[in-house]
């Protein structure tokens, strides 16, 4: 402890000149055991300054104090920023303006180090994160360079009762690289009963090579060598175009492994031929079923009558040989001919999954389901039986499907704190971890009126580490308003389900404002609503031109009374034909001539709201307007005359980790302009980077990196740093921390309050070791690929520095605090 007092004592330096004294780790421990997080003002310290480092504050100019050049600093009373600059005049200031407080003023030296703005996680799925920690993650590797540190800093989360391997050579224990590996890991569950359900998360067959044995071509790579990196390019379209036989019958590869090759592993028995099995891709937008689990459905023998049958209006789309005589139909999971089976397949779609899917196939001879499920509303039938039969009760399946926004029902939330559920508990966690990568405020793309109470506990009980803000999903507020009104109640209305940001009772630490709704699928899941198919000579060639969930006009349709109400809107949407009718739908809405949004009485109006496309990945290089301009980015600049705050939020992921994938799906020319964020800045129009959590890991630093060296990889090849998608669409450091920070402040409508370090603004703010804006030379150790290795040291929320979890000892199962880096120290007045 000596060596940590006298490092820490160091930090009393000339400014204070006099009773200087150390708050150090000790008392930082005593203090955070049992502390809650979200106190009141008048619980902060009144007064604190922090100074001896640089300052980003990601202002509409892009300021950057550097502390070599200018002696300053950061007065925050409160919980808001006072002043930013000169250290000798914020002095001045405190003396003038409060010598009469009795409280000393704390002062933190940045020691060198840069303070910046949290970051602002603009979209991420909280609730269905920690749902699927319960199950077995069968998700694939990430390059070698982050799966390292996904291991020592998520490995509580992802690989729970497995050894954390420290060792680089060790980095990939715990996750997979090819599809038949997943499906094993899954087979060696323990089973207790015949009717239980075996539930994986996280499978991605556009990732994932289909099975080791078939010793694919490929040459390390770890140099990033441009020539192994061609033959590896071609290696690689052929490899991952065998994953079109697990496509086309996934039923076929999870019943038997000899579906495998010869050289599978050979079982007298196997589990997922015995017992119904529900995996779920990575994607979040595909699922795959073997058929014990679909007879648990219900659906292979039920019997529809004939009303039922004419409700559907299907019309002449039914083979006349399924339809008894008394006009119902009996359904089935099997027929004897094409005809037959698609018959099944569309009453069960329009019935019980009017915007999802189950696949078909043919196999010696007959028709059946395939296994495959599009869209999350085509898992309802599996989760209804699922939560017949589970034995868990603290595991909800029906929130690990809230990413599509299935209509399933779930237990009411009761906030209990002594008797607080394992998922709750994770939910914190989650919130805690994501601190650690600098997160202050945390984005909840999609949640339910009983999501939202969980969170309303997380918060009221003091441990959120974060901002909670949220968004419902569409479907379950209209479901909602609905009920209100059949119930015959007074106050029906939206307004009832917002939490506003400047709520008395939550601070801002919960706010739910917005409205999601997902327009179509993914884009690695072959589900993209897009204008022309995908490659023919790739993986999604069985999928046409994607999948559409809702048109313009029904996205219209479905939100209009959240835009008359005053509520911001998200749409997902990947394709460029999605992303073009949920603009078109983001227009119809409007209501407005032209509002003046820069004045205050119009800012809250529809149209000066700041409305967001989720993902908004594909653009077609084939496809420009004028000046080399993409059609989708017109598009924008289109609608941005009549919506001047419609942006795009684009999932980085998408190149780092799909990248190569991208290549084989679309083509070469569209998976160049994915995420075209070099085009959109010259065009002017501002774009967020998000996680999507749990479809990628939650780590805004390394978002910095892959925005600007746009490098990704070729599965399994994951070593080295890789090498860029279309390198003209990167986009330099400091636009790269705008997205992580302002600009998702705007998009979420609470840039009046964060997302820069601006005077009036609230003191949410991280501390790193480096300075992201040093690493764009040609020096080792300082180049654009090693922005990852920068390391958050502390986060404050409302000026308030958030105690944080040992995430080594919580791998173990053990909830302790770590040291803080960032102790502070007082001067009395």
């Amino acid at each position: 402890m000596m060596k940590k007092l006298v490092w820490a004592s160091s930090l009393c330096v000339p400014l204070v000149l006099a009773g200087c004294s150390l708050i150090g780790n000790e008392t930082y421990r005593k203090e955070v055991e049992g502390a809650k997080l979200q106190e009141g003002i008048d619980e902060l310290p009144r007064i604190l300054v922090v100074y001896g480092g640089d300052i980003i504050t990601a202002d509409e100019k892009n300021h950057v104090l550097r502390h070599e050049q200018d002696d300053v600093g950061l007065l925050i009373v409160d919980d808001t920023i006072a002043a930013i600059g000169d250290l000798g005049k914020i002095n001045a200031h405190i003396k003038v303006n409060y010598s009469h407080l009795e409280l000393p003023v704390r002062y933190l030296d940045l020691a060198g180090r840069t303070l910046m703005p949290g970051f602002i996680e603009p979209h991420a799925h909280l609730k269905l994160t920690a749902q699927t920690s319960f199950v077995p993650n069968l998700m694939p590797c990430l390059p070698d360079k982050y799966q390292q540190q996904l291991n020592q800093d998520y490995g509580w989360l992802y690989y729970q009762g497995k050894d954390i391997p420290t060792l680089q050579q060790n980095v990939r224990a715990n996750c997979y690289l090819y599809v038949e590996e997943a499906l094993d890991a899954l087979r060696s569950s323990k089973v207790s009963s015949n009717k239980q359900w075996l539930v994986g998360n996280g499978l991605d067959p556009s990732r994932m090579l289909l099975s080791q044995s078939n010793n694919y071509s490929f040459l390390p790579n770890p140099n990033n060598d441009a020539g192994i990196d061609a033959k590896n390019k071609a290696a690689f379209a052929k490899a991952l175009n065998d994953n079109k036989a697990f496509l086309q019958f996934p039923m076929h590869y999870i019943q038997d492994a000899q579906a495998f090759g010869t050289n599978a592993v050979k079982r007298q028995s196997d589990v997922l031929a015995t017992h119904p099995v529900l995996v779920l891709d990575q994607s979040g937008h595909l699922g795959y079923a073997n058929m014990v689990a679909f007879k648990q459905t219900g659906l292979c023998d039920k019997t529809l009558s004939k009303s039922e049958i004419a409700d559907l209006k299907l019309k002449d789309e039914i083979d006349q040989s399924v339809i008894n005589r008394d006009g119902s139909v009996t359904l089935s999971c099997e027929a004897n001919s094409k005809s037959a089976m698609q018959s099944y397949q569309r009453i069960v779609q329009a019935k019980y999954f009017p915007d999802g899917d189950w696949a078909i196939v043919e196999n010696k001879g007959q028709w059946q389901y395939s296994g495959l499920l599009k869209e999350q509303s085509s898992y309802v039938p599996f989760v209804e039986a699922i939560a017949k039969n589970f034995d868990s009760k603290h595991l909800n399946v029906a929130g690990m499907l809230k990413h599509g926004g299935a209509n399933v029902a779930s237990n009411p939330v009761v906030c209990d704190l002594e008797s607080k559920s394992p998922v709750t508990k994770v939910m914190e966690n989650i919130l805690n971890t994501s601190s650690q990568q600098g997160v202050t405020t945390f984005v909840e793309g999609g949640s339910t009126i009983d999501m939202v109470n969980s969170y309303k506990c997380i918060v009221e009980s003091g441990k959120a580490a974060t901002r909670i803000r949220s968004l419902y999903d569409w479907h379950d507020l209209s479901k909602k308003l609905a009920e209100d009104k059949d119930e015959g109640k007074e106050k029906s209305d939206s307004d009832q389900y917002k939490i506003a940001f400047d709520n008395v009772k939550y601070k801002g630490m919960l706010s739910v404002e917005g409205v999601k709704l997902w327009s179509d699928g993914s884009t690695q899941g072959c589900s993209a609503n897009l204008s022309h198919d995908y490659d023919a000579a790739g993986l999604c060639e069985m999928f046409g031109s994607g999948h559409v969930d809702f048109n313009r006009k029904q996205i219209a349709k479905n939100l209009q009374q959240f835009a008359d109400s005053g509520w911001y809107i998200n749409l997902h949407a990947n394709g460029d034909e999605g992303i073009e009718d949920s603009i078109g739908a983001l227009l119809d809405m409007n209501r407005s001539t032209a509002p003046l949004c820069d004045d205050a009485d119009h800012q809250s109006s529809y149209a000066c709201l700041a409305h967001t496309i989720i993902h908004s990945t594909v653009n077609r290089a084939d496809d420009f307007s004028t000046d080399d301009v993409p059609s989708v980015v017109t598009k924008y600049i289109e609608a941005r005359q009549t919506l001047p705050n419609l942006m795009p939020s684009h999932l980085i992921g998408h190149i780092a980790y799909w990248g190569r994938s991208m290549e084989n799906e679309l083509g070469e020319q569209r998976a160049k302009m994915i995420n075209p964020m070099q085009v959109e800045l010259e065009s002017g129009i501002p774009f967020s980077i998000h996680s999507d959590l749990s479809i990628s890991p939650l780590f805004p630093i390394w978002f910095i990196e892959q925005a600007v060296t746009r490098n990704t990889w070729y599965y399994p090849n994951l070593e080295g740093n890789g090498t860029p998608l279309n390198a003209d669409q990167g986009v330099n450091i400091m636009d790269a921390i705008r997205a992580l920070t302002i600009v998702p402040a705007k998009q979420h409508n609470i840039a009046d309050k964060l997302g820069s370090i601006e005077e009036g603004k609230l003191a949410d703010f991280i501390v790193l070791d480096s300075n992201p804006l040093d690493f764009n030379t040609d020096k080792i150790g300082k180049q654009p690929f090693d922005i990852h290795k920068i390391n958050v040291e502390c986060a404050f929320v409302s000026a308030k520095q958030i105690p944080w979890f040992d995430l080594a000892e919580l791998s173990k199962g053990n909830e302790k605090y770590k040291d803080s880096k960032c102790p502070l120290y007082t001067k009395s007045l």
